[in-house]
């Protein structure tokens, strides 16, 4: 164990680790959670797997992403990730709001942000990456979620939450789960084995489209309407349905890399706060989790990782100051990976993954 990350894997993944160790041929795909600003802990490691890890890597990498995991997961569909991710982390850094902030000024702060780390050539570079094949998640919504009406969208986001502490399952009424492929004939979504989405072709012309729905939180950002080549209608946040992910993802031979800022996994947004609603263990046989430990969250300033809600609680010099301060400390995480993977120690320190643990 070391003081910065863990290691928790899945039961196929952690044999494979005990066995052959972790290698860049081994992944097959790699994750990225919603989280907001929680994902700046895990940016100097993004940089490292993308200029170094990664980079070695011959064979093709399912990218899978919602809301800012869906833009990290496009960085590294990218020539350059490490420098897509820098610009990213630049642009969302800078981002600035206050009482008079409105959706649609987050909006086009968002698309800033997006043109931005894409670049003149983002885009082209993504749809056309035959090695790495990115996966957007959204969610359209239904009923008065669709709605730009305040009152509306605020009952229909009141009614999910309510109905989701019930069943997570009549709350995928209010929600559709679409994924916009890069790749549809490869896509892990091409065969969800009974769990409702839909799967829409990522291109040239969708991608922006694709990448402001699935970070288009409800009522703080404008929902993001009629993408082309996908059912009509009003998408919103990915991470709605897909938090964390609990999928049965076809992964075909290889290992599922999933970097994350927190010990914490759950199915959804409105998940967060439930304690007895949990990922299923079968989903993450094949998962390897590198994560924060507590005592490197417990080291940063507050306490805490970044979040959200540091917009409304800290003067924006105290909160970017805070912010970059939580980036620099994440480096710890990127160097002991390096590591443990230099070394060959990966299986000394790989924990079984218990997803009620992360609870």
């Amino acid at each position: 164990m070391t003081h910065n990350l863990q290691i928790l894997a899945g039961e196929r993944a952690l044999q494979h680790i005990r066995e052959k160790g972790l290698k860049p041929e081994h992944i097959s795909m790699m994750l990225g959670a919603s989280g907001g600003p929680k994902w700046f802990v895990l940016s100097r490691f993004d940089q490292y797997l993308g200029r170094e890890f990664l980079s070695q890597a011959t064979q093709p990498i399912n990218l899978v992403g919602s809301s800012i995991g869906a833009m990290r997961m496009a960085c590294h569909a990218m020539a350059a990730p490490d420098k897509a991710i820098q610009r990213l982390e630049d642009a969302y850094v800078a981002s600035a709001y206050d009482h008079t902030t409105t959706p649609k000024d987050v909006s086009d702060s968002a698309e800033y942000m997006i043109k931005h780390f894409l670049g003149d050539t983002g885009i082209e570079e993504i749809v056309h990456n035959t090695q790495f094949h990115l996966n957007v998640v959204a969610a359209r919504a239904r009923g008065w979620g669709a709605s730009d009406t305040r009152f509306k969208q605020l009952t229909s986001v009141l009614a999910s939450a309510a109905t989701n502490m019930v069943s997570r399952r009549a709350f995928l009424s209010f929600y559709e789960r679409v994924i916009f492929s890069q790749q549809v004939t490869t896509s892990p979504f091409r065969d969800l084995r009974g769990v409702k989405g839909r799967l829409c072709q990522l291109s040239s012309a969708t991608s922006l489209q694709a990448l402001m729905a699935s970070g288009a939180i409800p009522l703080v950002l404008e929902g993001v309407r009629d993408i082309p080549g996908a059912p009509q209608g009003t998408y919103r946040d990915g991470g709605m349905i897909d938090y964390h992910f609990d999928l049965p993802l076809e992964t075909a031979p290889g290992l599922i890399l999933y970097p994350h800022f927190a010990p914490m996994l759950k199915p959804g947004w409105f998940d967060k706060s439930l304690p007895w609603r949990t990922v299923n263990k079968r989903n993450y046989t094949d998962v390897v989790l590198v994560t924060p430990t507590q005592s490197f969250i417990d080291r940063l300033p507050y306490g805490k990782i970044p979040d959200r809600g540091d917009f409304e609680k800290l003067e924006t010099d105290v909160r970017q100051k805070y912010w970059h301060t939580a980036i620099a400390q994440g480096q710890a995480i990127a160097d002991d990976f390096a590591t443990l993977i230099d070394t060959n120690r990966i299986a000394e320190i790989a924990q079984p993954l218990d997803p009620k643990a992360l609870a």
